[in-house]
């Protein structure tokens, strides 16, 4: 074998050697020797050289050219870089083995050489980019164990704030719990103590009015004896004159008989309503006087005709009254009216007392709009206080926002009175002692008093919670004050509408409201605050509530007017004049109830029916 047949066995079998490297595998090659090849000449390589590139200079490919839809290519997946490092070694070795058969022996020696440096920077290369990788997995997967312990470092914080705001909810709902179960401990305690006092309360006034009764039955009886001792100095008196007569008669029969002597005709009582003492020859008063009570019932009656001019000079016989439909007897009729009407009336008792009760109900905070009209209202009323208030008028001012105020109790003093106006048609004002406790000063210009039948203290607030509860105890403290009292009420309305839009009646509040204020004489003129402009959604059907008590009492609904003073005027002319009747009600001891009663009048000769205005029941019994 020549030194050219080795030198090319040497070179494949280091190029093999590369390859096998390159691939990772561990090959052993055996070099064999190779049969004697004869060496051609350097004439037959060249012609050799020379037909391989005329071959390939005139080789023609025939083909026919079909069209065919591109095909989206597969996607190629990226081999691993020692894969690609060592394919691409093992092409150029062959390429290199393929150029090499063509070289000669010079060029073979120095392709291979150059082979193996490739293969050697191949190998390089392929293990920096091996080592590359493995870097970039090492740091892949850091950053995901990071991402992961970050994670879990979320959702471990999540879970506390979770359960820390879970305790603090628990903390609360048992704080809640506790102030609930210490408001409604603190509830019930105080509605205790509410109805103890209460109960008290409804005590002393059953107590007092079982004295009231006693000192006015003790002072019938006095009245009583008083009566029939006077009546039988009387009779006495007569048969004394008769038998002195008697012989002057017999002496002289031409002469006329004496006069008989004119006896005073007696008053009516002018008492409250309470009970009357049954009369000295009243065959009941020894056998039912312990089931039977006969009350001395009150009733002021306005009577006026078509053109609202007051009738004058009527008396008992003039009158109809029933109670429960049942036709009463109207045992005395008393007069009330001023000095012109007591000139022309023909009735011998007569009273020139009035009462007034100026009521502001103050709704401001709810409808500020209001504010305006109810200051208004106060400069008006002051108006008709300086100059039409007559000399006997009483007047009191009271208030209402949240509870009953007392700005001044019955009283004739105009100063004291304007004042009293300015503070309650202002609102939100205080009266002049908040908690004030006033009794009955005899000394206080003859004025009857509201606030000595009044709860005193806080109970005034408390029992005054609604502005009915408030007409109810005013009708309450009214009943002790002998005549016709005349509230006037300045108010929007009040009471609640229902989901139509309509006011009815609570029967809750409304029937006793009524009841008390017909009780105590008490008749309710409502001035509508709002008036002609009515409009607003909060009083749009409210207003009907001052409509129901104004006729349930007697009194009269005021909704347009020029000025409050237009209703002042009314309602005093309404009072001009008006007579007071009573008559007697018996009921059953120990029963109570409430009883209603019309009035009418007899139509007068060639005139037309008189208009008749008076309460229309009364509460009795305890």
């Amino acid at each position: 074998m020549s030194a050219q047949s080795t030198s090319a066995a040497l070179s494949l079998s280091l190029r093999r050697s590369a390859i096998a490297a390159a691939l990772g595998l561990s090959l052993c090659f055996v070099a064999l020797p190779e049969p004697a090849v004869a060496e051609p000449t350097v004439a037959q390589e060249d012609e050799k050289k020379k037909k391989k590139r005329r071959k390939q200079r005139g080789k023609v490919v025939k083909a026919t050219v079909v069209p065919v839809a591109p095909a989206e290519p597969a996607p190629k997946e990226e081999a691993p870089a020692e894969t690609v490092a060592a394919e691409t070694v093992a092409e150029e070795a062959a390429a290199e083995d393929a150029s090499t058969q063509d070289a000669g022996p010079a060029e073979s020696a120095a392709a291979e050489e150059a082979a193996a440096r490739k293969a050697a920077a191949q190998q390089e290369r392929a293990d920096r980019e091996a080592a590359a990788a493995e870097a970039r997995e090492a740091k892949r997967a850091d950053r995901e164990a990071k991402r992961r312990a970050e994670q879990e470092q979320k959702e471990q914080e999540r879970a506390d704030r979770a359960a820390a705001k879970q305790q603090e909810e628990d903390q609360r709902t048992a704080e809640r719990e506790q102030q609930r179960e210490a408001e409604q401990a603190e509830q019930a305690a105080r509605a205790a103590a509410d109805r103890e006092a209460t109960r008290q309360r409804e005590e002393a006034r059953e107590a007092k009015r079982a004295e009231a009764e006693a000192a006015a039955q003790a002072k019938a009886e006095a009245r009583a004896e008083k009566e029939a001792r006077r009546a039988a100095a009387e009779t006495a008196q007569a048969e004394s004159e008769a038998a002195t007569a008697e012989p002057a008669v017999v002496s002289t029969r031409s002469a006329a008989p004496a006069p008989e002597p004119e006896r005073p005709a007696a008053a009516p009582a002018r008492t409250a309503d309470r009970p009357a003492p049954a009369p000295a020859n009243d065959v009941r008063a020894g056998d039912l006087s312990e089931t039977i009570q006969v009350r001395e019932v009150l009733l002021d009656v306005l009577v006026t005709d078509r053109k609202g001019n007051v009738l004058e000079g009527l008396s008992p016989a003039d009158f109809e009254v029933t109670e429960d439909g049942r036709p009463v007897e109207v045992t005395s009729v008393v007069f009330y009216g001023g000095a012109e009407e007591l000139q022309s009336a023909g009735i011998e008792e007569r009273r020139t007392d009035r009462y007034f009760m100026l009521l502001f109900h103050d709704q401001a905070q709810a409808a500020p709009f209001l504010r305006a009209a109810q200051l208004d209202n106060g400069r008006w009323v002051q108006k008709w206080i300086d100059e039409e208030l007559q000399p006997n008028d009483q007047v009191a001012v009271l208030g209402y926002d949240v509870r009953l105020k007392v700005f001044q109790d019955f009283t004739t003093d105009k100063v004291l009175l304007s004042q009293a106006v300015e503070a309650a048609a202002r609102g939100g004002a205080r009266e002049p002692d908040r908690w004030r406790t006033e009794e009955a000063d005899p000394a206080r210009d003859g004025s009857p008093s509201l606030l000595i039948n009044l709860p005193k203290g806080k109970a005034l607030s408390r029992e005054t919670r609604r502005i009915q509860n408030a007409l109810e105890l005013i009708g309450r403290a009214s009943e002790g004050i002998v005549g016709r009292k005349n509230l006037m009420l300045f108010s929007a309305g009040f009471g609640d509408i229902d989901q139509i839009g309509v006011w009815t009646p609570d029967p809750r509040f409304y029937p006793p409201m009524k009841e008390s204020l017909n009780t105590g004489n008490v008749d309710v003129y409502s001035i509508d605050l709002v008036g002609s402009r009515r409009g607003a959604p909060q009083g749009r059907d409210i207003n009907d509530a001052l409509s129901a008590i104004s006729n349930d009492t007697g009194g009269n609904y005021y909704a347009t007017f020029a000025n409050a003073l237009t209703p002042l005027r009314n309602v005093a002319d309404d009072n001009l004049g008006y007579y007071l009747l009573s008559y007697r009600s018996e009921f059953e001891r120990g029963t109570s109830g409430y009883r209603e009663v019309k009035v009418k009048v007899a139509r007068p000769e060639g005139g037309k029916k008189p208009k008749v205005k008076a309460r229309k029941g009364y509460r009795f019994g305890t």
